[in-house]
């Protein structure tokens, strides 16, 4: 079996960390990537942080954040944290087809556009 297609075959990098952040595994577009991985144990202790009365943290099961030609899915399992970046873009009989649903958002103070991007928790 093919481990860097062990998710889907639109998988293009993957991370698997310790529940303190340690990369325990990587490959693809995400190999070795430290910085990724302390970009994501962030926005886990951020979810956290979420005030229980709007969301309790017990139902966000997965993260999802969307770009306009790939996507990061993360979970945790076990005291494992997966990541799994997946495109939008792939391969079905030949055929090439893509998908998109994105947001832009456009930081006024700064006067930077910081692309197309949004986050579900579901």
């Amino acid at each position: 079996m093919d481990k860097e297609k062990i998710i889907a075959p639109n998988q293009i990098g993957y991370l698997i960390m310790k529940d303190d952040g340690g990369v325990l595994d990587s490959g693809g577009d995400l190999k070795n990537d430290v910085r990724s991985a302390n970009v994501i144990m962030g926005l886990l202790n951020l979810t956290e942080s979420i005030d229980e009365d709007f969301m309790p943290n017990s139902s966000c099961e997965r993260i999802t954040i969307d770009y306009g030609q790939h996507y990061y899915s993360i979970c945790m399992s076990n005291r494992r944290i997966y990541v799994v970046k997946l495109s939008k873009t792939h391969t079905q009989n030949g055929a090439t087809s893509s998908s998109s649903s994105s947001t832009s958002y456009n930081d006024a103070a700064e006067g930077n556009n910081i692309g197309s991007s949004s986050t579900v928790m579901a």
